[in-house]
């Protein structure tokens, strides 16, 4: 019996700098009961997933959906779906190398499927006679303001965060001091959480340009926090406290 790929779904976040493992993905019980029937197989790879099947299931037109569950929980926090709501599931549907974004609610979820709740879910519709879906789920990361809370600097000095060389975005820092004398600083525009990436800024001092912390840590979910900023108005933000 000869198989093919029956697809080929591949997933992308700008949170982990590429390719993104931390999903499990699962058919809800009607895909299953036509995955067992139609004899379609699921492999599971590096950033995703494909499924094979017998050359016989690509003569009836099948629509198979799966469900993907985050294994690592800060997910959640990183990742930016503008057009979905807290109460929303977005919802991929992938034909051939096309892909279109939806929303869902709870409620169309199967019961089997609400606990946990599913992070989002991807349809996958094979026409008859057509190639295998071929299509690359892309997420980008949350933005916002980044704030460096920094003790041990000298009282005289005069200091600035940059970006190291391989840093090319351009964003510059406010900075103030706390009557407690920690210096702080926060970012002027909104940068994407990171993790794992290479540092984007240092702390030097003004006059010299000599670092002093050549690697300054960069924000991913953890950071998250709040903070009253300009207008008096509460803001989502992303900071670290650093004691040199």
């Amino acid at each position: 019996m000869n198989y093919r790929i029956w697809a080929n779904i591949r997933v992308m976040h700008e949170y982990t700098g590429g390719k993104c493992s931390d999903f499990m993905f699962l058919p809800d019980p009607a895909s299953k009961e036509t995955m067992n029937r139609e004899g379609i197989l699921m492999s599971e790879i590096s950033g995703g997933f494909y499924l094979i099947a017998q050359e016989t299931a690509f003569s009836e037109e099948t629509s198979l959906i799966f469900w993907a569950y985050p294994t690592r929980q800060d997910l959640w926090s990183a990742t930016s779906f503008n057009k979905a709501s807290k109460e929303e599931i977005p919802f991929a549907k992938a034909a051939g190398e096309t892909l279109q974004w939806e929303t869902l609610t709870e409620e169309d979820l199967p019961k089997a499927m609400r606990m946990p709740k599913p992070m989002f879910g991807v349809e996958i519709r094979h026409p008859i006679g057509a190639p295998g879906a071929n299509v690359t789920l892309s997420f980008k990361t949350k933005k916002m303001k980044w704030r460096y809370n920094i003790a041990g600097l000298s009282e005289n000095g005069t200091f600035e965060i940059a970006g190291v060389k391989t840093n090319k975005e351009n964003c510059m820092f406010d900075a103030c001091t706390q009557p407690s004398g920690i210096r702080v600083f926060t970012s002027k525009q909104e940068i994407p959480l990171r993790y794992g990436a290479a540092p984007q800024f240092q702390l030097r001092e003004m006059k010299t340009a000599k670092a002093i912390i050549k690697c300054l840590p960069n924000m991913d979910a953890r950071s998250i926090a709040s903070a009253i900023l300009e207008g008096n108005k509460e803001e989502t933000i992303a900071e670290t406290f650093i004691n040199t």
